[in-house]
Formats: C-alpha cells, sequence, structure tokens
C-alpha cells in the first residue's frame, strides 16, 4: 500500500511539473521575440480600451499607438505593414515612432462610443466599436509614397492577441479560429495566409496559400490593400454575446467649454470616455479592465463624482446603486475611507439628480453608512466587516483584510487603508461622508440625524486640525486635507506642509520645469494640483496639467498610469499574446477621474471654506489666456448649473440657482468686471420669487 501510494504520489508530482512546464502565452511571445528579433512584433505600449460602457472585460478591444488592433481581449492584432515594391517591410503600425503619430478620439452623432483617429505619413486609420458588442470596424485611407505598399496584417499576437490555430481566405472573408469573420472592401489585391516564424514568412508571394492550421497557433495572414481610395474593414465575432445594460447615450462631457487651448477640451472629453468604455455591467474599474477585473469603492468613487459633473447623469445614477447597495468593496477588503466616500458619491450623484424620490430611496444606505463612520469614530475595539467582490491574488490570505479599523486614537479614525492606516486621510473623508450625509437629511427634513451628524464631523474637523503637522510623511494627507473634504482649517499652515510634499525628490524641479522622477500614483500627482488651485496657486495647478499632457502613453488620447508594472495583478495578461513587458498600468480610471476634476474645477468650482460656500469662476485659467474671449456653460455644480462667458474685459455669470457670491479666479485682470445673474429655483427645479 505504501509502494502504491509513493507511486501516484510520484505520479502527480510529475504531471505537476509537466504543467509547470508549459509556457503561458506571454512566455511564449517572449521566447518568440528571443529566436526571431528582427521579425516585427507589438508595440506593447499605451493600449487603451475601445469598447461599448458596461461589456464585460473579455469584449473590450484594445488600441495600442499607431492603429494597431485587437477586436477582443484574447483574439488576436490587427496590425499595418508598409513594405517596399518587393516586399520588404518598411515599418509597421508598431514601429512608426511615437513623435510621428497624430491620435484622438472622434464623436459621431447618435454612436455612443468615438472612433480613434489615426493618421501617419503613410496612412489614416480610424477605428471604431458597436454598434453591437462583437462588432468593430477599421476604415483606412492610404497617403503611400510612390512604391510604396500598404499591408493589412492579422496575427496572433497584437494588444490583446491569442493563438490562431485556424485561418481560411474563402468567398472574399478571412475567418479567425472559425469563429471571426474578417471583410475587406474594396476587396485586397492579394492574400498569403501561412505560418509565421518560418524563413520569408514576411514575404512569402501571395495567392501561395489561402488556409492555415495548427502551427502552433502561429498562422497568420496578409492582405495587400489598394494604394488609393477608403478601404473598410469589418470584423464580428461570430460568438452570441450579451448587449450591456448600463445607459449610456455619450461618452464625452455635457459642457460647452470655448478655451484659446484646445487641448483643455480635448483631454477633458477623453477623461469622460475612458471612465465610461471602461465600465463592466453596473460597475467601475480602477485601472484597465482585465488588469483589476474588479470594482474598487475608493477609485470608482471618484469616477462616478467626475461622471456625474461632467453632465453623465444617468450613466452615474446607475453606478452609484452598487456603492449604495454595497458597503465595502475593493482588492485589499473592508477599508476605512469606504463609508465616507460611499457617502460622498452618492450625496453628488443625487444633488445633481434633484429628486426627493430619490434621494428616499438612497436614505437607507445613507444612514447605514454615516453609522458606520460614527462607530469607527466611537470605537474601543478593532472594526471588522464582510466585503464584496475578489482580493488582490497576491493578497487573499490577508488575515486583516476584514478588519476595517482600530479604536480611534485622539479623536482621529485609524480606518485601514492601502495596506495600513493613515488616520488623517480616512479622519478627512469620514468628515466629508458625515456632511453629505447631513444635506440628505436636511433635503428629508430628518433634522436631528443631520444635526447629530454634523455634530460629529465637527468634532473629526477639530481632532485632525489639532493633530496636523506640515512635516506630515503620508501622501494620503495631501490628497485630502482641501480637495475634496475641506477639512483644513488654516489654509497657510496645509500650503506650507503641501509645499514640504512638493519639493521631495519625487516631486518638482523648478529649474528644470519638470518633474525630478517620472510619477507613478499619478491620481496622487492630479489631486495635489488639485490642492495646489483651491489654495490659489494656480500656477502650478496648470504645470501638472500641461505636464501630463506632454507625457501621455497613447499620444492625442489622454490616457494615463499607475506604478512602473502590473500594480496589484491578477495575471490575466499573462495569457495573452500582447501586452508581454508592461512598464505601469495603463489606462488607470482613478487617474482619468482626478484629472477630469481638476479640469472641471480650473473652470467652475465651489469655495466650501467657512465663509462660504462661493463661486469661483476660472480659478486655474492662466492669465495668458484672459486677453481672449472665453466660455463655459453647462457646469454643473452642487449649487446648480453655472454658465459663464468673458469678452476680454467683463466676465458674465448665470446661475441657475439660488444668488451665492461669485468670486474670479486670480489669473484674470486686477479690477475685471463681474455681473451675475440669478435663476433662483427650489430643490424641485421650479423658478422661485
Amino acid at each position: 500500500m505504501r509502494s502504491m501510494r509513493f507511486a501516484l504520489f510520484t505520479m502527480f508530482m510529475c504531471a505537476g511539473l509537466a504543467v509547470a512546464q508549459i509556457p503561458t502565452p506571454r512566455q511564449e511571445v517572449l521566447d518568440a521575440q528571443h529566436a526571431r528579433p528582427t521579425d516585427p512584433w507589438p508595440r506593447a505600449r499605451g493600449h487603451v480600451v475601445l469598447a461599448l460602457p458596461g461589456s464585460l472585460e473579455v469584449q473590450k478591444s484594445y488600441h495600442e499607438p499607431g492603429g494597431s488592433f485587437s477586436p477582443e481581449f484574447r483574439s488576436f492584432g490587427v496590425s499595418l505593414w508598409i513594405t517596399g515594391p518587393h516586399g520588404a517591410i518598411l515599418e509597421t503600425s508598431d514601429s512608426i515612432p511615437l513623435p510621428q503619430i497624430r491620435q484622438r478620439f472622434v464623436w459621431h452623432d447618435s454612436v455612443v462610443t468615438p472612433s480613434i483617429r489615426t493618421e501617419t505619413d503613410e496612412y489614416v486609420a480610424n477605428w471604431s466599436v458597436g454598434p453591437a458588442v462583437g462588432h468593430s470596424q477599421l476604415l483606412l485611407n492610404p497617403k503611400l509614397t510612390t512604391d510604396h505598399k500598404l499591408m493589412l496584417v492579422i496575427r496572433s499576437v497584437g494588444p490583446a492577441g491569442a493563438a490562431i490555430e485556424s485561418l481560411r481566405w474563402a468567398g472574399g472573408e478571412l475567418v479567425v479560429n472559425g469563429r471571426y469573420k474578417l471583410r475587406l472592401t474594396p476587396s485586397p489585391v492579394s492574400v498569403y495566409v501561412g505560418p509565421e516564424g518560418v524563413a520569408g514568412w514576411t514575404t512569402a508571394p501571395a495567392g501561395s496559400s489561402t488556409e492555415c492550421h495548427g502551427q502552433s497557433g502561429w498562422c497568420f495572414a496578409r492582405l495587400e490593400l489598394p494604394g488609393k481610395g477608403t478601404a473598410s474593414l469589418h470584423i464580428v465575432d461570430a460568438y452570441p454575446r450579451r448587449a450591456p445594460e448600463l445607459t449610456a447615450h455619450r461618452t464625452r462631457s455635457t459642457l460647452e467649454v470655448e478655451l484659446p487651448d484646445t487641448r483643455f477640451r480635448d483631454s477633458l472629453d477623453a477623461q469622460v470616455a475612458h471612465i465610461m468604455m471602461a465600465t463592466v455591467d453596473n460597475q467601475t474599474r480602477p485601472g484597465e479592465p482585465n488588469q483589476y477585473p474588479l470594482a474598487w469603492l475608493r477609485d470608482g468613487a471618484y469616477e462616478v463624482v467626475a461622471l456625474a459633473r461632467a453632465g453623465q447623469l444617468d450613466t452615474a445614477r446607475e453606478l452609484v446603486e452598487y456603492f449604495a447597495d454595497k458597503d465595502f468593496f475593493g482588492g485589499f477588503g473592508a477599508e476605512g475611507d469606504a463609508p465616507g466616500l460611499s457617502l460622498w458619491v452618492m450625496e453628488e450623484v443625487a444633488v445633481r439628480v434633484n429628486s426627493r424620490d430619490y434621494d428616499r430611496f438612497l436614505w437607507p444606505a445613507v444612514c447605514r453608512k454615516a453609522e458606520f463612520i460614527l462607530g469607527m469614530q466611537s470605537t474601543k475595539e478593532p472594526i471588522q466587516r464582510i466585503f464584496a467582490g475578489p482580493l488582490v491574488p497576491i493578497h487573499r490570505a490577508d488575515p486583516d483584510a476584514y478588519k476595517l479599523a482600530e479604536p480611534a486614537r485622539d479623536g482621529l479614525i485609524m480606518g485601514r487603508m492601502d495596506l495600513h492606516y493613515p488616520a488623517m486621510y480616512v479622519t478627512a473623508q469620514s468628515y466629508n461622508g458625515l456632511l453629505s450625509a447631513a444635506e440628505f437629511a436636511e433635503r428629508l427634513n430628518a433634522q436631528d440625524d443631520a444635526r447629530r451628524w454634523r455634530a460629529a464631523a465637527a468634532e473629526l474637523k477639530q481632532a485632525w486640525n489639532a493633530a496636523y503637522q506640515p512635516t506630515e510623511p503620508d501622501d494620503r494627507t495631501w490628497i485630502s486635507g482641501l480637495w475634496p473634504t475641506w477639512i483644513a482649517s488654516d489654509h497657510a499652515a496645509y500650503l506650507k506642509g503641501l509645499d514640504s510634499q512638493w519639493n521631495t525628490n519625487e516631486g518638482w524641479d523648478p529649474t528644470r520645469n519638470d518633474f525630478r522622477e517620472i510619477p507613478l500614483w499619478t491620481y496622487f500627482t492630479f489631486s495635489f494640483a488639485h490642492q495646489y488651485l483651491f489654495l490659489d496657486k494656480p500656477k502650478r495647478t496648470f504645470q501638472v496639467l500641461q505636464w501630463f499632457w506632454d507625457h501621455q502613453p497613447s499620444p492625442g488620447l489622454y490616457s494615463w498610469w499607475e506604478g512602473n508594472d502590473e500594480e496589484n495583478n491578477f495575471h490575466e495578461w499573462e495569457y495573452v499574446r500582447g501586452w508581454v513587458n508592461p512598464p505601469h498600468v495603463t489606462p488607470h480610471y482613478w487617474a482619468a477621474a482626478e484629472c477630469l476634476l481638476l479640469q472641471m474645477d480650473m473652470l467652475t468650482y465651489v469655495d466650501e471654506s467657512p465663509g462660504g460656500p462661493v463661486i469661483v469662476v476660472g480659478a486655474g485659467i492662466p492669465a495668458s489666456w484672459t486677453s481672449r474671449p472665453m466660455k463655459t456653460h453647462g457646469m454643473l455644480t452642487k449649487l446648480g448649473r453655472v454658465d459663464w462667458t468673458w469678452d476680454g474685459k467683463v466676465m458674465l455669470v448665470k446661475i441657475q440657482g439660488k444668488p451665492v457670491p461669485v468670486r474670479l479666479g486670480s489669473g484674470f485682470p486686477a479690477g475685471a468686471k463681474v455681473s451675475v445673474v440669478s435663476t433662483a429655483t427650489d430643490r424641485h427645479g421650479s423658478n422661485a420669487e
């Protein structure tokens, strides 16, 4: 019996070793690149998601600079090759240097998602998805130099590729793995289908082969396009797919913005598109959806607030229900900032929806989450809570995943966040959450609750300011003191501490007008810039924004990043023939939200300092712009819609809400005239006398 057990043990161990030695798709590509270093390979930099809002992770398309594309996650790659008259590759969509690529989002009437337009010296490519899941299209216009040819190439490698075991060209249609159907109009000049990696595979004569099977998944197809006129490639996934249910009418801001620098509007719209296209069902995603296949409360709160303020109220209203229903979710488990952030996002959406029925719908969740904060504020024992959703794999055995908070200390909430206990940050977010809950209570005439929550918030604010030190080392103190919480009372002292952090080794070097090191946590960097905006230091704010505009991973698409590797890795990309050497996580949607919220507040924000509120117009507008006409119409503040128009001398501000003081940003000329028109409305939008 013992010998039989030993034999079985040995058999299973050997089987395990055999499985462990099977290379992942990522490793297959790395091995092939090592064996064939002179062959063309994907760029694996700057990918962005192009997808219908609410679609599943596997339904997301991926685009890389130059126009390389994968129609779905783990599908195949489409790239463009420029060849000489005899077929030699001159350059590909993956090898064209980034400075020679011009890209932008293009929105179309009655179409939810934008297309991505890529222009190079040799072609103009427009990729789009929809109208149904599993459909994508390329419109391609050659601009070829004499004797150059343009090839459309289908390979297993690409932005999000997978092994191609079967390729067949017949009847004017290319069928990939018996599933994806590709049709090119007009018909290609020539077609070659065969295995890649063999001698001469990139220049194999057209027509010599129209099918490929097996080849360890390395089948490819090369289609020569006509040299002139628009070519159209339609890709259809034959597998049935469920249509997204998330309400989304458009994927850009509803603001009307006219400013001297068009990048401001382009960036603003791009952030909305990135956040919305990454949504899965009724959930947000913190970063690129297959890197982060989960909802994370902290990141998502900023994203939903950003969408609501940008005018995407229908979408935000549906997304916020997840925050109302689930108290704790995210890759690190139950975290102490969750109740405060949930209350903030619910209030930011509800105050703009402007419906007593909607307030009542959210009210039970408001009460529950406010009581969580009161519990953390008064507890003498550690608090544990159940959370929804998965943990980051490396933290699945973390015994503290259920720990919400330690006993309060000196009036500060000792909530767990980011695997430690940043009391100043969690206290600030909890303070903001209690004030948000009080706003709900006052609208619903629950005055006792409102007084109780405001009193608790006042205690937190007193404790925070008593504990504040300008030398506080934790970055999280500096991303929450004014934006978004307004908890810091002494703005001069807060500025001193912020400057101390800003001038560290990783901060800003004024002599070079550049960061000393590339920012890793870009959402923190945008938040620092936001604090400076509220401290009336718009020059620093605009320096940060311009720096990011000049350092885009995918030029013209205004996407940002996180870290210098695969942060919080779920290992999904290891099973893809693409993105094999990730420099960071990109896009990152908390960063997109912070950028979007910063830009909107640069145009119009509500100052909630003591003695407020005050509407501040143009706080982030640089003085160099004020000699030209500008306008921002449709800004949805918590005090109502604000429109402003600057003609170079006079600022006209229209407020659809109760009269409130208005202040002009410091970049405008001293003594500039401000004319304010208010249309007073009650809570339900009726005109008030």
